[in-house]
Order: C-alpha cells, then sequence, then structure tokens
C-alpha cells in the first residue's frame, strides 16, 4: 500500500480516533464503516514497513487483506453488514473468506497497538522486547514453531526506537502522545469489532482459527 511516512503516527492515531468515536456512538446500534477502517488500516503500512525487512512479508500480507476488504467494501458499507452476510451462508470459515480477512486485519491493527503500548511502558532504544511480546501475544498462538522462530531470529534486524522514529519523522514527546492516542482509540474499534463475532454464531470459532 502506498503511503508517505509524513507524520504516521499522528495519521494513525487521527483515524482510529474516529472510529472509536464511532463505535461508542450513542446511536443504537453504532455501525462501523467498511471503507473507513480500510483506510485507517493502511495507515498502518508505513509503520510496519518501517520495522525493515524482518517486517516486508508481514507488511505484503497485511496489506492484501485491506486490499480485499477495500474492494468489497465498494458493495458492502460496514463492518456489521459484512459479518451479517458471511454468517448466516456459513462462508466466513472459507479461506480467504471476507470476515477471515477482517478478522486477520484486525490481529495486526492489535500487534501495533500492543507493541506501542510496550514501548511507551519501556525504558531505552530497544523496541525488540515490544515487537516480540505483541506478535507473541497476537499471532504466536496460531503459528508453528518454525515461524515463531523465524520471527524471533528477524528481530535482531529491527531497527532501534530512534532509529524508527526517524523513519516515521517523530520526536521522542510526539511519538509518545501520539501512540498513547493510537492506543486508546484502536483498543475500542478492535474489541468492538471482536465483540461483533463473538455475539455470532460461529464467531468464537471464527477467532480461533489463523
Amino acid at each position: 500500500m502506498a503511503a508517505t511516512n509524513e507524520r504516521v503516527l499522528t495519521k494513525m492515531a487521527e483515524a482510529f480516533n474516529e472510529l472509536a468515536d464511532d463505535v461508542n456512538s450513542r446511536s443504537a446500534p453504532p455501525r462501523l464503516s467498511l471503507s473507513k477502517f480500510c483506510r485507517a488500516c493502511r495507515l498502518l503500512s508505513p509503520l510496519i514497513g518501517s520495522m525493515g525487512i524482518a517486517f516486508r512479508l508481514a507488511d505484503a500480507e497485511f496489506s492484501a487483506k485491506v486490499d480485499g476488504l477495500a474492494k468489497v467494501s465498494e458493495s458492502i458499507d460496514t463492518v456489521e453488514a459484512l459479518i451479517n452476510l458471511d454468517i448466516p451462508r456459513n462462508a466466513g470459515k472459507d479461506p480467504g473468506s471476507n470476515s477471515r480477512n477482517l478478522i486477520r486485519a484486525n490481529r495486526s491493527v492489535d500487534l501495533a497497538r500492543i507493541m506501542c503500548e510496550k514501548i511507551l511502558a519501556q525504558r531505552g532504544n530497544s523496541i525488540t522486547g515490544p515487537v516480540l511480546t505483541a506478535y507473541e501475544q497476537v499471532f504466536g498462538p496460531y503459528h508453528s514453531w518454525a515461524i515463531k522462530t523465524a520471527v524471533r531470529v528477524s528481530a535482531f534486524t529491527l531497527p532501534t526506537k530512534a532509529g524508527l522514529l526517524r523513519k516515521l519523522q517523530e520526536n521522542e514527546a510526539s511519538a509518545r502522545v501520539q501512540m498513547q492516542k493510537f492506543v486508546i482509540a484502536s483498543s475500542a474499534v478492535i474489541q468492538y469489532i471482536n465483540n461483533l463475532f463473538h455475539s455470532t454464531e460461529y464467531g468464537d470459532e471464527l477467532l480461533g482459527m489463523i
């Protein structure tokens, strides 16, 4: 996904804050625009890409899922409608289904959220710990030993926190503010989408799939 690295964290925080406002709306029930969710997800790509070669494949896979959902958004307006179409037809379990692509995209948002949360909580210039913790919590349970080992080895190629912030054109102070905003806003969106699946007939089963 092509995007500029200019003020990446700021754009991420603003986009997910808008989504959080939508899902926290007092309207009955709230609605989450699928196209708006895809636009916000696209803003994560420069962050993932800035992690270096270790995350190049992850960025490509994430981008493909989001691009697929964006195409679907031309005919399906909301995340709720997407799930409500897949579940009754028992199509959600199919590999590459819209529902499974949505779950994977949402997990990538969760990966970024946990990574930012852990970076904020620690001192020092290394991001290896935060990145590995986020991976192990979000994707580790679904991956084989070989994939997990490859991820741990590739973590040694990660940039330092200072190097990452230079790529994102953020300074330490601005990065902390925007990361905190992103963590809070994305948490609401992630939980909202997960709850939508939990409320369906076999949503829990879907959430347990890779």
